[in-house]
């Protein structure tokens, strides 16, 4: 069973992450497969590895043939639909998935699951509601960037198919008020401990563990979490639904004396059914997304075995509940939270492996616990690093008390909350109450473990391969003594594996356009020192590329503080995602083409200086100098953009800000020669008001690249100004097309590294 579980994974895997669809009528084998595979032995590991290749391509495939199709993107439609899940609500705007029940004259397959946006949504939206919205739709896409967050991947695991926004020009129409289905229940529970609960600080995490709603768990709540790695904590996932499960096993057990029913079923039958029946009523009330519906399939085939008086192994069991999850949702694969339940029971099998029970021991149960969270400390760090690039350092000590606190105390007090709805109010209130103190307990603890320096140690690149070897050594290294002598020297080796990454050489440098949407954002690093200019698009409200795309891309590279920041101008496509991460720069020199206006933008920043009047400086080989005509006080601040010019000697870099066409002639006028570069990132992002034919010309670029939003209102680039650059020799990039592009320049040249042509995924 353990091999062919393997083999099947293998297949879903290489299918998942393969480069391209195969045919579909080669898909059309996959049942000649399945059954060469059932009748010869010798063939079934191979036929199985091709059966869940093919499974999942056409998986895959369906979900392609169901997105929206790409001459529909950006166009008014008429779209009548049904609202899917419980809208959240931040600031002006709401988000919620919809299904599509007709869209005129829209001939293709109706996208499944499409998400839309709604500023100033009515506050009676809700699940189950049946509408005429007039929208704007476009096909899945996201920021894709180096270390960052692939949300592109993330809709098609949630299998929407099209995003977009209600226009509210137009008025939307409630056509049915549906108030059948387990989400308005959950929309009832929600509002039950909003009414209940109201002065919790912590009603967010109440919610999260009561239905999966997490819209209000506070920012610093989150952040806890995830620096102590507990995080997976609020998660509706296989050990909560396990716990409730248990918990109503042993009420079956109760009842089945009182209940006349015996003749029917025995005591252990009737445990088995409410355990069951509870956790299928815990999964829909956490909405039933993939770890619920994880969970579900793995508690089923327990609850069968037990039903059918099939002798119980643990190992078997998960590696049926994962044939059984691949064959419902093979796409799981792609998802963080998959390995990580997986990976948490095989990490129980090989604890109740390593715990053997002495006689008379009298402190086996307090080993037990220990032990077995010591494994998932040490046996976690691999996909902590993967999943949050990463190691929590508290991990041990903050999981040792959280887990059993959240799963037998506050997990199942919060489910008996919700059946005892019918208490008075004052009751209700009062033991909510004492829930939000048991949590606030909780997060002081977390507190304590953070001020004593038990901090989560973030971490650089580090490729799948060493992950995988870094995981094989722990666990070989948890093996018996007998089995692997000298053991101990398996330490060293994740010394090598976490080695450095390797450094840029001298008299080179390496400059990443980022896929910032439409905005500017780029990261230039030497050998030594590292300069961001620009930090992309962003608001006060909370809307930040910095956070979302500039910091883990830092953070991938091993970056903790650039040596300068450059802030083109003040225009919020360039700055606005400063907002939420100034504090994190606040000691580093910042030099900006409106350097007042950035100073009263960001109080934070220790010094602000005009780039205008900066004298040129080198690292590490590499010369900048920032080329300037002067500035007219009354000019567009487009104009008073910062010209960054970088410089070795077999390459030469021209990044133009935002500036218009008058800026350009002023720099052709008084610095024409100092302009030619082989690489330009384009002005203005290919507006019409700047890139100039003389400006083209001058500059000689053999390579543009523009930074631009995907569909933007505003049509940039131009093509009439793409086409410029071509006639004049230079081949254009575009990161609305090929996501951040990274250019590497030392001492044959340069070379450019458009991200999703050397990161290939099906679902680009």
């Amino acid at each position: 069973m353990l091999k062919a579980g393997i083999a099947l994974l293998t297949g879903v895997i290489l299918a998942c992450y393969s480069p391209q669809l195969i045919d579909s009528l080669i898909i059309s084998w996959l049942p000649l497969c399945l059954f060469l595979s059932f009748i010869n032995p010798h063939f079934r590991l191979t036929g199985l590895l091709i059966a869940g290749f093919l499974w999942a391509q056409a998986v895959i495939l369906w979900q392609l043939d169901h997105r929206l199709q790409p001459e529909w993107n950006n166009k008014r439609l008429i779209v009548v639909g049904e609202v899917l899940n419980l809208p959240v609500r931040r600031n002006t705007s709401t988000s919620f998935l919809i299904r599509p029940l007709s869209i005129p004259g829209y001939s293709h397959k109706l996208p499944q699951k499409i998400r839309l946006n709604w500023r100033a949504a009515p506050e009676s939206l809700a699940a189950g509601q049946t509408w005429q919205w007039n929208v704007k739709l476009r096909q899945p896409h996201g920021y894709q960037n180096p270390g960052g967050f692939d949300y592109e991947k993330w809709l098609m695991l949630k299998g929407v198919h099209a995003t977009g926004y209600v226009l509210n020009n137009k008025p939307s129409r409630l056509l049915d008020q549906n108030s059948l289905g387990f989400n308005q229940f959950r929309r009832k529970i929600v509002r039950h401990i909003d009414r209940h609960c109201a002065n919790c600080e912590f009603k967010g995490l109440i919610q999260a563990l009561a239905v999966g709603y997490r819209a209000n768990i506070l920012p610093y709540q989150r952040l806890s979490l995830q620096q102590t790695g507990t995080a997976h904590l609020i998660a509706i996932s296989g050990l909560h639904i396990g716990i409730i499960a248990g918990v109503f096993y042993w009420l079956g057990l109760v009842l089945w004396k009182t209940v006349i029913i015996h003749d029917r079923l025995n005591r252990k039958e009737l445990a088995l059914i409410s355990a069951w029946l509870a956790g299928l009523a815990y999964s829909l009330l956490a909405g039933f997304d993939l770890p619920a519906q994880r969970a579900l399939i793995m508690l089923t085939v327990v609850f069968i075995s037990q039903l059918l008086r099939i002798p119980f192994n643990l190992l078997n069991s998960i590696v049926i509940s994962m044939i059984a999850i691949l064959i419902v949702s093979p796409l799981s694969v792609l998802s963080g939270s998959f390995w990580m339940t997986f990976c948490a029971l095989l990490i129980l099998v090989l604890g109740s492996f390593l715990l053997r029970r002495k006689e008379h021991e009298r402190f086996y149960r307090l080993r037990q616990i220990v032990t077995i969270q010591w494994l998932f400390s040490l046996l976690f760090i691999p996909l902590s690093i993967q999943i949050f690039g990463q190691i929590h350092s508290a991990s041990l000590l903050a999981n040792i008390i959280a887990v059993p606190w959240v799963s037998f105390v506050i997990v199942p007090l919060n489910f008996l909350l919700l059946i005892l709805f019918w208490l008075p109010s004052s009751f209700l209130e009062m033991l909510y109450q004492g829930l939000n103190h048991l949590l606030y307990w909780l997060m002081m603890y977390f507190d304590v473990l953070q001020q004593s320096g038990f901090q989560a140690i973030k971490l650089s690149f580090i490729s799948t391969w060493q992950l995988i070897l870094l995981f094989l050594i722990f666990g070989v290294f948890l093996l018996p003594a007998g089995l692997l002598k000298h053991r101990r020297y398996l330490l060293l080796m994740p010394l090598l594996i976490l080695w450095p990454q390797r450094k840029v050489l001298p008299d080179s440098f390496k400059l990443t356009v980022l896929d910032v949407g439409m905005g500017t954002s780029i990261v230039i690093q030497t050998r030594h020192h590292n300069l961001i200019y620009d930090f992309g698009p962003g608001n006060r409200q909370g809307y930040s590329l910095g956070e979302w795309v500039v910091l883990p891309y830092l953070q991938y590279q091993g970056i903790t503080l650039p040596d300068r920041i450059i802030l083109s101008h003040s225009d919020q496509d360039h700055v606005g995602g400063l907002y939420s991460v100034q504090q994190a720069f606040a000691k580093t020199l910042v030099l900006s083409g409106t350097a007042d206006d950035v100073a009263h933008l960001f109080p934070e920043i220790n010094q602000v200086l005009s780039c205008h009047e900066a004298l040129p400086w080198e690292w590490d080989g590499v010369r900048f100098e920032f080329l300037s005509a002067g500035v007219i006080p009354s000019d567009r601040d487009n104009n008073r953009s910062c010209v960054l010019k970088i410089t070795t000697s077999n390459a030469s870099i021209l990044i133009a800000g935002d500036i218009e066409a008058r800026q350009e002639m002023n720099l052709l006028s008084v610095m024409k020669k100092s302009l030619a570069a082989e690489i330009l990132i384009a002005p203005h992002h290919g507006s019409l008001t700047s890139s100039t034919t003389d400006f083209i010309r001058t500059v000689g670029a053999k390579h543009v690249v523009f930074t631009a939003g995907f569909l933007n209102r505003w049509g940039f680039p131009r093509a009439e100004v793409v086409d410029r650059y071509r006639q004049n020799g230079a081949k254009t990039y575009q990161t609305d097309e090929l996501g951040s592009i990274e250019i590497e320049c030392h001492t044959q040249g340069c070379e450019l590294i458009p991200y999703r042509q050397q990161h290939p995924r099906l679902w680009y």
